[in-house]
């Protein structure tokens, strides 16, 4: 877990950002601070999943970006699904389900190829190359603390590393237990 909290920019406490701009140029450009905003905030927190029905409860790790109360704003579940469609056709976000829903998504602050090359650096560094371990092992052992997929969303890890497989870095197994195992070349 990060130190400290985030710092959220001056735009931030601007009443009018809280609201969907009716203009479409103003609009383009409130998603993108959103958008920029929202990564950044998953980055430095380490969420990788939303669910846009609950982002603005005041328990939600989201809270203190979608909810400004020292200005008495929150963004609503329209405006958040704008943004999070916003970073979906630049490929920073996937809907989950079918997606018609939009009630819950992936967050890419890394694109799973990005993932794919830093899990493939690791498997390298450490010399777990020709050897298999778990998926549970990369999400959860003491060989990847200190690495940025430690502890990230498993459905995050498992387009990682198929992409790695399509690419001919690993190989996936399944064992009859269910777990899955994955060697890397």
């Amino acid at each position: 877990m990060p130190q400290g909290s985030f710092k959220l920019p001056e735009i931030h406490s601007f009443p009018p950002f809280f609201t969907l701009q009716p203009t479409s140029s103003t609009q383009a450009k409130q998603l993108q601070l959103w958008s920029d905003l929202l990564l950044a905030f998953c980055r430095y927190n380490r969420i990788f999943h939303i669910s846009t029905s609950s982002a603005t409860s005041r328990k939600s790790q989201l809270a203190p970006l979608f909810i400004n109360s020292n200005i008495k704003r929150s963004l609503n579940r329209e405006a958040i699904i704008a943004v999070i469609d916003d970073l979906a056709k630049k490929g920073f976000a996937e809907w989950l389900g079918s997606g018609k829903e939009k009630e819950e998504c992936l967050v890419y602050f890394k694109t799973p190829t990005e993932w794919a090359d830093l899990i493939h650096k690791w498997a390298f560094d450490t010399g777990s190359t020709n050897s298999v371990c778990t998926v549970y092992e990369l999400l959860h052992s003491d060989g990847t603390e200190g690495w940025d997929f430690h502890e990230m969303d498993e459905r995050i890890l498992m387009k990682a590393l198929n992409i790695l497989a399509k690419n001919g870095k690993s190989q996936i197994f399944t064992a009859s237990a269910g777990d899955v195992g994955v060697k890397f070349f």
